[in-house]
């Protein structure tokens, strides 16, 4: 999907998201549940938020969205909206519940190298297998960092079920590339699609769906059709989920740790000591888009914890935690509060690194995440039917009982 430049100097900041937000809501929002599954090339034409990059950091929270939407329309209306919203939150709370299949295909990957010699994965990634919607794809992934989400399925169907390519592969290449790529939704979604995520489900897409929703631009080969055929065997996940809890530090010599898994500053307290990442902690090789976007992102966090919320802002970076250990001596602060990281990058690095330090560490966790993630232990229609009464907390006007 294409965007302007100006869309990536929008989303990585507070108030650029927030823009791109309005915009969306009065341009769009209205026909999105009719519209969203077209992807007609670009962002300026297609109906969707694109909102994910600065939602992933949590430069933009779901709450701001839901008051935002909430001031203009009811809950009737933005249904669906909603609905896909708490897509990214369902998928994180079922990971938390079952973390292990993270580690699995962190596991999988390392067995799998000798298969990137293969031809047909060259080719897939480099966007030359010759099936023209495929590389086309594989541009402006690998120029933008973004694909439509309905684009994503397809893709990830013809990965496995046309080129017959290991889907572990596939979501290494989506999460190296995609700006919005976070461990849950992008390994969960390829699971699905692979038919490991719901026993008996897998998505296997066709040429016709392709067309109604693309505008009919592609041209396809005579013989293009995706082939069924068994991915891995299906294992069941048992859930094993602790309540979360948020439990803050009283230390009048507290300090505040943001990284750039989530730059809401929800929890941070005005004047207090802040401890910033200053760029991006990349361990699993995704690209200079990826890495550029996030290392802009947390630049423009700092300026805006330096603006609003505190002028005692130091940064650090992963590569030298040295310098964590010399804020908290510097500083005199004895405990640390941090929100929650969840599985992927930093769920075992930032307990690895602070059970070194002489200091207590506390997190926090987002209400909205505690409201959500005790219903994602099974499919999401056990979450979809909670939605309403939990997102009516953050339901700003009266408009929320009519349709």
């Amino acid at each position: 999907m294409k965007f302007e430049r100006k869309y990536f100097g929008d989303i990585v900041n507070h108030n650029g998201s927030l823009f791109l937000l309005d915009k969306f809501i009065s341009d769009k929002l209205l026909h999105y549940k009719s519209k969203r599954n077209f992807d007609l090339g670009s962002y300026k034409k297609n109906y969707v938020s694109a909102l994910s990059p600065a939602l992933s950091r949590r430069i933009l929270t779901e709450r701001k969205i839901i008051a935002r939407v909430s001031n203009q329309f009811s809950y009737g209306q933005v249904e669906k909206y909603i609905d896909e919203i708490c897509w990214r939150t369902y998928w994180k709370g079922w990971l938390e519940h079952r973390p292990k299949v993270w580690y699995d295909y962190l596991s999988d990957l390392s067995s799998l190298d000798d298969k990137k010699n293969n031809s047909n994965y060259v080719n897939a990634v480099t966007g030359k297998t010759g099936l023209e919607c495929f590389d086309d794809w594989v541009k402006d992934l690998l120029e933008f960092g973004y694909l439509h989400n309905h684009t994503r399925m397809w893709f990830a169907s013809i990965w496995i079920f046309y080129f017959k390519l290991p889907w572990q592969l596939g979501a290494e290449f989506f999460y190296q590339n995609l700006i919005d790529a976070d461990p849950a939704s992008n390994t969960l979604s390829w699971r699905w699609v692979a038919g490991l995520q719901t026993m008996g489900k897998k998505y296997i897409t066709y040429q016709e769906n392709i067309d109604r929703f693309t505008g009919s631009r592609y041209k396809f080969p005579e013989q293009f059709k995706l082939q069924d055929n068994l991915v891995d065997e299906y294992v069941f996940y048992e859930p094993s989920y602790k309540d979360r809890e948020s439990i803050l530090s009283s230390s009048s010599k507290k300090g505040y740790i943001v990284i750039e898994e989530d730059l809401s500053f929800e929890n941070v307290k005005k004047n207090h000591h802040v401890l910033i990442q200053s760029e991006s902690y990349n361990t699993f090789n995704q690209s200079n888009n990826v890495k550029l976007l996030s290392d802009e992102a947390l630049k423009q966090a700092i300026e805006y914890c330096k603006n609003n919320i505190s002028s005692k802002v130091t940064t650090f970076n992963w590569q030298n935690p040295s310098t964590i250990e010399k804020w908290i001596l510097e500083n005199s602060i004895n405990e640390i509060e941090i929100i929650a990281p969840t599985i992927g990058k930093y769920e075992k690095l930032i307990p690895s690194t602070f059970n070194k330090l002489d200091v207590k560490i506390f997190y926090y966790y987002h209400d909205w995440d505690i409201s959500f993630w005790e219903h994602a232990d099974k499919g999401f229609f056990k979450l979809k039917k909670k939605i309403k009464n939990i997102v009516s907390f953050y339901w700003e006007t009266p408009l929320f009982g009519t349709s």
